[in-house]
């Protein structure tokens, strides 16, 4: 028997090497083994320190599990060797290694993989009811399934191997206690009591106030509020649905006596002082939700344990028809998966079709765009194309140039002198004074030419300077027109310098008066001289006096006098 154990402590030793390597399938061989053959074997023959060493090991192979669902996977199989073990006493004592391990570990978990850690205590939570429910909620298994979790989770004060350290373990378990329990509910009210035990203690017993605030939020609250839901829907009638947590957690919250236990906890002497603020204020909450429910008359029947077969087969170990079904399904979900991956895959082109789809619809509407921006420049462009050339066209009409202007013949000057020296008559002058060469030039059509760009009306000034008729040339000189030249004011450029006037006499020298011109006296600027202000003149810093100069002052009267004693005692 002894040696017997000696060879599952060292077999146990090689295990947890194993699980630790760095290979992954090395590690999923191991733990395969360990769950299918070592543990239900060698499994009454280990002892503490060897599930120390295992979970050693264990720890650091979920410690490297990469991806969500193998690390589902994982946390699974491992938590099911608690509920599938040979006894509930080796369930248990893998429990109670499992807690110690990661209460140790807790303050080495960084923030990357809190999460999956978050997920196997929630599995192992949930195998250790399932352990308690395949015994049929036996005491003696309840009391031992809960003492390891107040002694290695909920309490570590009363182990001094680094308490402070496993606290966020005990806050999780706080968390995650109701949530793992509902799928065994409804159970007995005794059965209630022995489960709370626990958390009874931590308020009793605990100084540490986050366990306390985790405590009340995370159970006797929950307690309370699904007590209220489940009283306001029985008063109005409505239907509750089965097996619903406000069923469930509202029917204990009403019949447990939730109030008569806070009190008793309230007035032990052993009761931390700063607890009973808290544990007060849940009794009174519970004793306004009781004395609704008296008053009501509403009748609730008390809740009982219905056992229920639960069937847990770990991946490893499987019966022949079960590994069949199990293959079975296994090829409905590869079915299922490509399915999905086809669908995917659909989804994906689609998506492909439709970015591309849009892409040449924005090119396309980008070409139009630069298109319809080409055509109107071309348009712009040709409207001033023929403007240019229509108002060049009637200027030639108006110089006279052009093949269809109207010709200067004899008559026609003739007729043009007979009217001109009749409107001199009526003016009052001198018969044959004037002449048309003298007389101001008009067009003939009787309109006035415009004043043109000067590019382009230089031009037309050098073709009408080389034409015959006088008359032509002062078409384009008229003194009423306005300039479209922009003026630009600038000091330099619109000063006049003028002498005094009248001049100073020789002997007085003055300098010239500024007078702005131009459009600088339309700005309100008043002619007369600029005063120009003097730049400062720096303050020369006065020189330091030199140590030669310091040292040739003229010596005191004392020395005068030590002088003078020297010379006659000389």
């Amino acid at each position: 028997m002894a040696a017997a154990a000696a060879d599952a402590s060292a077999e146990a030793a090689a295990i947890a090497r194993r699980l630790a390597s760095c290979n992954a399938g090395a590690r999923e061989r191991t733990v395969r083994y360990l769950l299918s053959d070592f543990l239900p074997a060698s499994a009454p023959r280990l002892s503490a320190a060897d599930l120390l060493k295992l979970w050693k090991g264990l720890f650091f192979c979920f410690w490297h599990a990469d991806k969500p669902l193998y690390q589902s996977s994982v946390a699974t199989r491992l938590a099911s060797a608690v509920s599938t073990a040979p006894s509930p006493a080796d369930g248990t004592a893998f429990l109670a290694a499992y807690l110690t391990t990661l209460r140790r570990e807790w303050a080495h978990i960084d923030v990357h993989r809190l999460d999956k850690f978050y997920l196997l205590n929630r599995r192992f939570l949930h195998h250790a009811f399932l352990l308690i429910n395949s015994n049929s909620f036996a005491p003696d298994v309840t009391s031992q399934i809960v003492s390891i979790l107040s002694d290695k989770a909920l309490l570590p004060e009363a182990d001094n191997v680094a308490a402070g350290t496993s606290r966020g373990l005990g806050y999780h378990v706080a968390e995650a206690f109701l949530d793992e329990l509902l799928p065994v509910l409804p159970v007995s009210l005794q059965t209630v009591d022995a489960l709370l035990a626990p958390f009874f203690t931590v308020l009793e017993k605990s100084s540490d106030r986050v366990m306390i605030s985790k405590v009340k939020a995370g159970i006797f609250d929950r307690f309370l509020e699904n007590g209220i839901q489940l009283l306001e829907k029985l008063k109005k009638g409505e239907e509750v649905e089965k097996d619903s947590a406000e069923e469930k957690l509202g029917k204990v919250g009403l019949l447990f006596g939730f109030s008569k236990r806070f009190l008793d906890i309230g007035a032990k002497a052993e009761t931390v002082q700063s607890n009973r603020k808290v544990i007060f204020g849940l009794r009174d909450a519970f004793v306004k939700v009781e004395k609704g429910l008296e008053l009501s008359g509403v009748e609730i029947p008390v809740p009982k344990f219905e056992a229920t077969e639960v069937q847990v087969v770990p991946d490893a170990d499987c019966s022949m028809d079960l590994c069949e079904d199990k293959a079975e399904k296994k090829k409905k979900k590869a079915k299922k998966a490509a399915l999905a991956e086809g669908d995917k895959e659909g989804a994906k082109a689609s998506k492909r079709e439709k970015k591309v789809k849009k892409e040449k619809k924005v090119k396309k509407e980008k070409k139009e765009k630069k298109e319809k921006k080409k055509k109107k420049m071309d348009v712009v462009e040709g409207g001033d194309a023929a403007d240019q050339n229509t108002d060049a066209h009637a200027e030639d009409q108006q110089m006279g140039d052009g093949t269809n202007g109207i010709t200067l013949d004899g008559t026609f000057l003739s007729n043009l002198q007979k009217q001109f020296e009749k409107a001199a008559a009526e003016d009052g002058m001198v018969d044959g004074g004037g002449s048309s060469s003298a007389s101001p030039a008009t067009p003939v059509n009787g309109k006035v030419a415009k004043k043109r760009k000067r590019s382009k009306s230089v031009d037309r000034l050098s073709e009408a300077s080389d034409g015959d008729d006088c008359s032509e040339g002062n078409l384009l000189t008229q003194d009423g027109e306005k300039s479209g030249k922009k003026v630009r004011f600038s000091m330099k450029n619109n000063i006049v310098w003028k002498p005094h006037n009248p001049l100073p006499p020789q002997c007085l020298r003055l300098p010239p008066s500024a007078t702005p011109r131009g459009s600088a006296l339309k700005k309100g600027v008043q002619p007369g001289p600029i005063k120009e202000t003097p730049t400062p003149l720096k303050k020369a810093k006065p020189k330091a006096k030199s140590v030669k100069k310091v040292l040739k002052k003229k010596p005191s009267s004392a020395v005068k006098r030590l002088r003078k004693l020297q010379s006659f005692s000389a």
